[in-house]
């Protein structure tokens, strides 16, 4: 298969993400890399998408410029394919393995807080040997997607929506929710655990 790694980002790449980008187990798939750089993050997606089409790969695997990866992810992420699987990082700056990730729980109504997956909850799913679990949704900041999923949705699969009452759909939410409306399934894949920098790598 052909995977396309890239990076949405308004500035620049850390070093540590590139070199976990560089050093991945492409388990004998061809990969390919590309940053876009210079738009604001919906913008940046909307572009890495219409690349994936434009190169005829197979899958596209969004990483933001301040993850680290671990080695043996995409192995993991296409050892049973999926449309979607995301990999998760902390969504707070804490130790605590109740800190929450940036992943809905599936057939909640929101992305409020408490409906998210913390740290223990994820590992006590990976210890009883599940590896890929059925979600809402959740941030993108690694994310593996089927190419020929954007082909399902309407354009721009990314974008910010801001609500009368102030609220405001991040760009990675809103592309879950075009999911959810065209059948797409997402899942998460329990051993995708990514480290965010400046924060810790878990």
């Amino acid at each position: 298969m052909k995977i396309l790694i890239a990076v949405p980002t308004y500035e620049n790449i850390y070093p540590d993400t590139f070199k976990s980008i560089y050093d991945l187990d492409s388990g004998g798939h061809e990969l390919y890399f590309e940053f876009v750089r210079g738009y604001d993050v919906a913008t940046a997606r909307n572009r890495i998408a219409r690349l994936a089409q434009s190169y005829q790969v197979d899958y596209v695997l969004m990483v933001d410029n301040d993850m680290v990866l671990p080695h043996d992810l995409l192995v993991n992420m296409l050892e049973s394919p999926m449309d979607v699987c995301l990999g998760y990082c902390l969504a707070r700056n804490n130790l605590s393995p109740t800190s929450r990730t940036a992943i809905s729980r599936f057939g909640e109504v929101d992305y409020t807080i408490e409906h998210m997956y913390t740290l223990e909850e994820i590992d006590e799913l990976l210890q009883s040997g599940i590896h890929k679990i059925g979600v809402h949704g959740g941030g993108m900041a690694c994310a593996l997607i089927k190419t020929s999923v954007f082909d399902k949705l309407h354009y721009p699969y990314f974008k910010f929506v801001e609500y009368d009452n102030g609220e405001v759909l991040s760009e990675d939410l809103y592309f879950c929710e075009q999911c959810h409306a065209n059948g797409v399934p997402i899942y998460m894949d329990t051993r995708a655990k990514c480290g965010h920098m400046f924060r810790y790598v878990i």
